[in-house]
């Protein structure tokens, strides 16, 4: 370390702001760092390099270096940084770490490294920066390998902008990784300039739509393509601008994408590792991996995947080596998804929901490369046998937690290659003969956790290489016959069964069996044949059986056993088990029956020994054979061990664990000879005391630990011979342990009134007393007779204690039935009790000669007086209880002689009498109490002279309510407050009544006995109006304070209970629109807003709705869509959550369509959802929240007040449901529902794929009825539904429904019902609409009045028409509404369908629909103005455009019903 970085703490304690890079530095210190012959360093090097300070170097091949940088930040408000003090020269590689726990923003300025013209690698991390401008990496044409991780995601508030041309002066990059950065989006074009890229990482940011990166192919057209792009004048549309790059790695995992687009990747035609693992991805378009003809590896792991399209591989079948599909949701493998894949080596689908419907013998055919194959974690019941007939190539197949229950004969039979099979956790029940055929080259099977009762003989007949079997966790009652023979076993695990015995054959044959697992059995006993046939066996385990008996010699066979566990039976007795097995070094025998154990039970080699849990009194060492074992670690914890002694404990020993006995006592010299120890653990025994002696060591060398103790959880007593233990750790001698639990280790006090138990490490030396019966006190020279004055002796039925030095000497006399001052109190006693006698009075010159005495307790002993003499000489006495007695008067002088004395406690006795200059002289008192007396007229205030009383008590006593005392008494009181304890409790007395003193309505007395009342009686007269007038004050206040806090629960009950039950209340410029609210909402946010609010809103109330991303073009011009959104509704209503707040809230149109919004004068809801950090509110958002009406979700009332602030709507039979799919995942387009209105604004043109288009995702009406189970029409599925269309100022009527097409095929997710809807070809009517029912469970709506106008613009997309649930609940008017419910300056298709469809009232009748497209008519696109015969639709496809494109219901396909 330089001399700068030593004086560094104490600059930055100088200035504010700290230089990170210095700019001057030693050249001599920084030579430091300067390795020639280092990890990539050249031999022979001579280059001399400078290093800056705080950075280090080392030297690469060709005199380069590569220099690292440790920063607390870069250019933030802590720190300047100049980077120009780096050598241009030699530099080739720099890193640059900043403190990551700082948060604190950094900053790069324009042309930072401008002059390092060699730099090849530059790296930044935890650096937060908030701005990437283009002129950071100017002058770096060079640059190979660009690193920027700020790890903003740790900071969210925090998000790394990146601008356009960034990267356009290193256009030479080859690897970049921009990961863990909190990017929100990406400029466009931003990686065109980087034809050399080679890796891109942009992993662990916020990107939400993968058309941000650029890489979407150019002219790719999607099924309703004007949605993704505008048209001009003409109608063609104006392609994307992506950049071809030859990228070979892309890393976008771990951000927020949701869907897949159609060729999103497709410019990267060199692209071989394709990462898009830990996303939100639902949805994958038909040609999501379109132009990568040169993948490899793709992982789409951990996403919310459900189905993936048949062509999704279609482009890099060729190349494609690994597939990583786990953790999804996938219920669905399309036929043909995985064929023609031949060069595929690796697929993972585990974790997932697949199901036996979709595994089958087309799922893997062709795969005739593949090597492994993971379908762990999902629903498989059965295995067809010729499902793996092309796997011949595969080694390992994974099957383990499945609900296979049996096995198929040759199922694995093509697989001769395969080499490890996992089986376990399935629902198994029986292998056959024929199961596991053709597995030659099996070396693992695992069937483990299975419900096996039995295993054929025959089963592993053809599995003659299998080294590894694992039948644990099953039901087998005995070793399976088929073991015999399997020469090439070498671990057989059978634990977890129910065997209970060992016969033959057994094991017969088990040559080479290494390890036997036979834990938790009912095995009882083990005879000399159980192992005769393992002679290679070295580890056997046998624990928690119920072993009780084990037959001499058992083991003996078995020559090559290393260790054995028999741990969790029922053995009494190991005499003559083990001592004849050499190579035994690990014994377990714990938590067993043993009662006795001796060192000669085992063998002589053994290492490691557990004890534990057994019955042992003692470790006995009959035949001395200290120095003939190796044993290392012993464990005899949990036993019934009382002693500790040196032939207890091996010398070779290293760790000991004698914790949790009953271990009283340790001999001194325990561990002298021990010299390998390291490790002894003694803690909750039942030690009091221990000698220094016994744990002295010899002295350890100085390169080796001094051992380690664990003494604590024992009841030592800190008695004077244990003083020593608490400084141990602080001898310099190596000849004692380290206690390391110290500070845990507590004493039992020999006597202290206070406390019983106190850390060791904080007693005091007073603290270690030892008992004693007679002593000599200091300087005096004891004769032997006892009558010697100066021999002192503790009195009867008394116990002394004094402490090593003997400057605390305690004589405890409570309860012992004196009934005086017992005269042979030794003369230096520092601590007299004699409490709880009955002495009646102390009498003078009781403790003469006690000049050392310091504590007193004579409480609760009766007495009656003390006298002046009383306490002569006792000049030391700090603490004085005379408590609980019957002391009567103190006449002044009693205490007179106590010049030390700090506490003074003389509550509960009978004083009432005390002479006002009692205490005058206690000029050290700090504590008095005199509660709980007989006091009268004792002048309080005479103790302001003592200066250090900081505790009084004076309440319970009789204190005389004169006026002239109560007067003083209570100034005092009011000065002493903080001094006297009980002063809210102290009264005075006067006519057998008390009065509280510090109550000013208090009664005195004058002395001549005539009384004053501080309230005249007249003012108590009034007291009862007085009380009247307050109470009615008091609660005309509360109630205004009631109405005030609770008005808007008010609020709610007036409208919901009193008013505004009518509807016609409505406000006429209101009254046309077409909404009732606009919802605009993060897409997080997606399920709460669809799933529960719209939801309740439109099916349970009845209001029409408009939502942002449902109803919206996300396309268009965001702030005049939402302002045209709410202008055509009645309310707007904004969720506010941390996700809007963190999202669309940073958009600058968002919010100025929002502001633009309020100033129109619109009414805004707020519904505050979740929490919302106070912080993260702009001001304008404070604004409008202190300015509009806000509704938090979490409000009881939410419902109610939601209602109130929404327009009112009348109830009616026929609820307008709409979908509450979000737009991003549906099936025929990238972005937006086949059914959903295309753009916000005046009506373009749409332009349409020529020709049948093929969804990959079919969707379904949800209204048909129950008994729709083929594919002819249904009688009651018939729905009139009437349809208008212009093109070309021609007239067309939309086809039969019901039908199926007679061209087209069907596609392949589509699930058939016969749910058919007819309809009547004849024009709208009016713009009022009745429903009326017809046959049993059928609506049919009849228009009346005017015909649907034509100037209205038709619903949806080229391809969408619109299903409505229920009966249809609008009124339909041509020059306001369209069909599906959006408003005619919405909408700009120009095709108009609509769809009525009567939900039945039962959730469960839901069925299906498969969609078919029609070919293009001979009269033109769409079959021209005439119906062909052949232009009818598949049974629950919903309508289609007039250019023959499919149409779908406004609802996605449940996943779990796609057949």
């Amino acid at each position: 370390m330089s001399r700068c970085e030593l004086l560094l703490p104490a600059l930055l304690l100088l200035v504010s702001v700290q230089v990170n890079y210095s700019l001057q530095y030693d050249s001599a210190e920084s030579s430091r760092y300067y390795h020639p012959a280092g990890a990539g360093s050249e031999p022979g090097s001579n280059l001399r390099y400078d290093a800056p300070d705080d950075c280090k170097y080392r030297i690469l091949p060709g005199n380069e270096v590569d220099l690292a940088c440790n920063l607390r930040t870069v250019n933030s408000e802590f720190d300047n940084t100049n980077f120009s003090v780096i050598p241009a020269e030699h530099t080739a590689a720099l890193s640059i770490l900043c403190n990551e726990a700082i948060m604190a923003r950094s900053k790069l300025l324009p042309n930072s490294f401008v002059h390092l013209a060699r730099l090849k690698a530059l790296s930044l991390e935890f650096c937060k920066i908030a701005k990437f401008s283009s002129t950071v990496l100017a002058g770096l044409g060079d640059l190979r390998n660009f690193t920027l991780r700020t790890h903003n995601i740790a900071w969210p508030e925090l998000n790394l902008e990146i601008e356009a041309d960034a990267f356009g002066q290193t256009r030479n990059l080859e690897v970049l990784d921009l990961s863990t950065n909190n990017i929100w989006s990406l400029p466009d074009h931003l990686f065109c300039s980087l034809s050399g890229l080679r890796s891109l990482n942009i992993s662990s940011n916020r990107l939400q739509d993968v058309n941000d990166l650029g890489f979407r192919e150019k002219g790719v057209k999607d099924e309703v393509e004007s949605e993704g792009h505008k048209t001009n004048s003409s109608g063609s549309v104006a392609p994307p601008v992506s950049c071809a790059l030859d990228l070979e790695d892309l890393d976008v995992s771990r951000n927020h994408f949701v869907l897949l687009p159609a060729a999103g990747f497709g410019m990267l035609k060199r692209l071989k590792m394709l990462k898009i693992h830990d996303n939100e991805i639902s949805m994958v378009g038909d040609k999501a991996l379109s132009g990568l003809k040169e993948l490899q590896i793709l992982d789409l792991s951990s996403n919310k995947l459900v189905a993936l399209p048949t062509d999704l591989f279609r482009d890099p079948a060729q190349s494609i080596q690994e597939i990583y599909l786990q953790n999804n949701s996938i219920s669905v493998l399309s036929p043909g998804l995985f064929s023609k894949l031949e060069q595929l080596q690796a697929l993972d689908l585990s974790q997932n929901q697949l199901t036996s419907a979709w595994v089958n013998r087309d799922t893997f055919a062709g795969l005739i490369r593949l090597v492994l194959l993971n379908l762990a974690s999902n629903k498989i019941t059965k295995l067809e046998s010729e499902i793996f007939s092309d796997l011949y190539t595969l080694q390992i197949l994974n099957l383990r937690h499945n609900q296979l229950e049996i096995i198929a004969a040759d199922t694995f039979s093509p697989m001769n290659n395969l080499h490890t099979l996992l089986l376990s956790h399935n629902k198994l029940k029986y292998l056959d003969a024929y199961s596991l055929n053709g597995l030659y080259a099996l070396s693992l099977l695992s069937l483990d956790n299975n419900a096996l009762t039995g295993v054929h003989p025959e089963a592993f007949r053809n599995c003659s290489s299998l080294q590894d079997l694992n039948l644990n966790g099953n039901e087998l009652t005995q070793v399976p016959l088929a073991l015999k023979d399997m020469r090439l076993l070498r671990t057989v695990d059978l634990g977890e069964n129910s065997i209970s015995v060992i016969e033959e054959p057994g094991f017969r044959g088990m040559n080479n069996l290494y390890g036997l697992r036979l834990i938790s059995n009912n095995i009882e006993n083990i005879t000399r044949k159980a192992f005769k046939d393992l002679p290679s066996l070295q580890i056997l385990n046998v624990a928690r059986n119920k072993i009780s008996y084990i037959e001499k010699g058992a083991f003996e066979p078995a020559v090559s056993v290393q260790a054995i566990r028999l741990d969790g039976n029922l053995l009494s007795d190991i005499d003559g088990l083990f001592t004849s097995m050499p190579n035994l070094v690990w014994l377990n025998i714990s938590d067993n029956k043993l009662e006795h154990f001796d060192y000669s039970h085992i063998p002589p080699h053994l290492q490691w020994l557990d004890l534990h849990r057994n019955e042992l009194t003692e470790l006995t060492n009959r035949y001395g054979l200290d120095n003939q074992l190796h044993l290392q670690t012993l464990d005899a914890s949990f036993n019934r061990l009382t002693r500790v002694t040196p032939a207890t404990i091996p010398n070779s020993i290293e760790f000991l664990f004698l914790n949790d006995n009953l271990i009283v006592h340790v001999e001194p010299h325990c561990f002298t000879h021990k010299t390998n120890l390291t490790r002894v653990d003694l803690y909750a025994n039942q030690l009091t005391s221990l000698d220094i002696k016994a744990l002295r060591l010899q002295p350890v060398p100085e390169d080796k630990q001094i051992p380690e103790f664990y003494i604590g959880g024992n009841p030592f007593v800190c008695d004077c011979n244990i003083d020593w233990l608490q400084k141990i750790n602080h001898v310099t001698s190596r000849q004692y342990p380290t206690i390391n639990d110290i500070e845990t280790v507590y004493c039992k006090l020999m006597y202290n009134r206070e406390r019983s138990y106190i850390p060791l490490i904080e007693a005091e030396p007073k603290h270690f007393l030892c008992s004693y019966n007679t002593h000599c006190f200091a300087l005096c020279h004891c004769c032997e007779f006892d009558a010697c004055d100066c021999e002192m002796t503790c009195p009867n039925n008394c116990a002394c204690y004094h402490d090593n030095s003997w400057s605390t000497n305690i004589v405890e006399c409570s309860a012992a039935g004196y009934t005086d001052i017992p005269n042979n109190i030794p003369m230096d006693t520092t601590e007299v009790y004699i409490d709880g006698n009955n002495l009646v009075e102390l009498s003078g010159h009781s403790f003469i000669g006690r000049k050392n005495l310091r504590v007193l307790y004579a409480n609760h002993s009766n007495i009656e007086a003390i006298y002046n003499t009383t306490f002569i000489g006792l000049r030391r006495l700090t603490i004085l209880h005379l408590e609980n007695n019957a002391i009567r008067k103190l006449y002044g002088h009693e205490f007179s002689a106590l010049e030390s004395l700090r506490e003074l406690y003389l509550q509960g006795n009978r004083i009432a009498y005390i002479e006002d200059h009692t205490f005058a002289e206690l000029r050290k008192l700090e504590v008095l109490r005199l509660d709980g007396n007989r006091i009268t007229s004792f002048e309080v205030w005479q103790l302001s002279a003592n200066p250090y009383l900081v505790e009084i008590a004076l309440a319970n006593n009789l204190w005389t309510c004169d006026c002239g005392f109560v007067n003083k008494l209570r100034s005092y009181l009011q000065s002493n407050a903080d001094k006297i304890v009980d002063a809210n409790e102290i009264s005075c007395s006067y006519n057998n009544a008390t009065s509280i003193l510090r109550d000013n309505g208090t009664k005195c007395t004058f002395r001549e006995g005539m009384s004053s009342i501080v309230h005249r009686q007249e003012i108590e007269d009034m007291l009862p109006l007085l009380l009247v007038a307050t109470c009615a004050f008091v609660g005309f206040f509360g109630l205004i304070f009631g109405i005030f806090c609770y008005r808007k629960e008010l609020k709610v009950w007036v409208h919901s209970g009193l008013c505004y039950k009518s509807g016609t209340f409505v406000n006429e410029y209101d009254k046309d629109r077409l909404y009732d609210a606009y919802i605009t909402y993060s897409l997080q946010d997606e399920h709460f807003v669809s799933q529960i609010l719209t939801s309740t809103l439109e099916n349970d109330i009845g209001f029409r709705l408009c939502l942002h991303y449902r109803d919206l073009n996300a396309n268009a011009y965001l702030a005049d869509t939402i302002v045209e959104a709410v202008e055509s509704s009645k309310r707007a209503i904004l969720v506010l959550s941390k996700s809007f707040l963190y999202n669309e809230w940073t958009r600058f149109e968002f919010k100025g369509a929002i502001h633009e919004v309020l100033k129109r004068r619109r009414k805004l809801i707020i519904i505050l959802y979740g929490d919302l950090p106070q912080r993260d509110l702009d001001a304008d958002m404070r604004l409008y929240l202190r300015t509009n009406t806000c509704i938090e979700w979490d409000d009881k009332k939410f419902w109610q007040k939601l209602r109130i602030a929404l327009p009112h709507v009348k109830k009616s039979n026929c609820l307008n449901k709409r979908s509450a799919i979000n737009i991003y995942a549906t099936a025929g387009n990238d972005y937006n529902t086949p059914g959903r209105p295309s753009t916000l604004g005046p009506s373009v043109a749409s332009t349409r794929l020529d020709g049948p288009q093929h969804h990959s995702y079919a969707t379904i009406g949800p209204n048909c009825p129950r008994n729709c189970d083929n594919y002819d029409t249904v009688s009651n599925c018939k729905y009139n539904t009437t349809q208008h269309h212009q093109t070309h100022h021609e007239r067309r009527t939309t086809a039969d429904f019901g039908r199926k097409a007679t061209d087209g095929r069907q596609h392949e997710y589509a699930v058939p019902s016969n749910c058919l809807l007819d309809t009547t070809h004849e024009t709208y009517n009016t713009t009022a609409t009745s429903c009326e029912r017809i046959a049993g469970e059928t609506f049919e709506c009849t228009s009346t009045s005017s015909k649907f106008s034509t100037s209205s613009r038709g619903s949806g997309s080229d391809s969408g028409s619109h299903s409505i649930s229920s009966a249809a609940q609008h009124d339909f008017q041509g020059s306001h509404r369209s069909p599906n419910g959006c408003a005619p300056n919405l909408l700009s298709s120009t095709t108009s369908t609509t769809n009525f469809s009567y939900q039945h009232p039962h959730p469960h009748h839901h069925h299906n629909g498969s969609g078919r497209s029609k070919p293009p008519g001979p009269e033109g696109v769409g079959g021209g103005g005439g119906k062909s015969p052949s232009d009818k639709h598949n049974p629950g496809t919903l309508g289609t455009d007039s250019r023959g494109g499919n149409s779908f219901n406004d609802r996605r396909l449940p996943q779990a019903m796609w057949a």
